[in-house]
């Protein structure tokens, strides 16, 4: 079974993995104006170029499994752009997601986000410091003496981390665990 060609760019790929989409203008048909992506990482040097083909007046563009094994994982930038006899116009942009490939990796990568990474940091600081230790986090010293700044700063870290889990429940579920629904009928 051939993996689907979505009508839109992607969100999300895995490093590694192809992801096809056709994109359609009407105001720029592919019979005659050329269709590029510029794709950029958004924090270091990460940079992939994808011209579209046409497919009748659409585009079809891919990027293949090759060029996405060569894209650190992050947030990428992008911006689609058609060009004609040195015409030149941007039609849409971006952001693509990239994911690490789990196959590709070993276990010495640290996979949790900035937020759990945090979370945790902040949780073995207040169980070194509840056994009488003094412990450095962040540039500050705590002791049993001064915990209410320790706490605060666990409490805001388990924050971070139950917006991110939550966040990431809605986008994989489209259920937002902070709404309840409530329906109500008669008997």
């Amino acid at each position: 079974m051939a993996a689907p060609i979505l009508d839109r760019e992607p969100t999300v790929l895995i490093a590694g993995d192809t992801a096809q989409w056709t994109k359609s203008f009407s105001d720029y048909p592919a019979t005659i104006w050329t269709l590029t992506y510029a794709f950029r990482l958004q924090q270091g040097s990460g940079k992939l170029d994808v011209t579209a083909t046409a497919s009748g007046t659409d585009y079809a563009a891919t990027i293949t499994a090759a060029q996405s094994a060569l894209m650190t994982a992050g947030v990428w930038i992008w911006a689609a752009f058609v060009t004609f006899s040195g015409e030149r116009h941007q039609v849409d942009g971006g952001t693509l997601t990239v994911t690490p490939n789990l196959a590709a990796i070993d276990f010495s990568i640290d996979l949790r986000s900035s937020a759990k990474k945090a979370y945790d940091n902040a949780l073995k600081a207040w169980e070194s410091v509840t056994l009488g230790q003094t412990v450095m986090l962040n540039g500050r010293t705590y002791t049993q003496h001064n915990l209410n700044a320790l706490i605060a700063f666990v409490d805001r870290c388990k924050s971070d981390y139950a917006a991110e889990q939550q966040a990431e429940q809605l986008a994989n579920t489209g259920i937002n665990p902070r709404k309840i629904g409530v329906r109500l009928t008669r008997v």
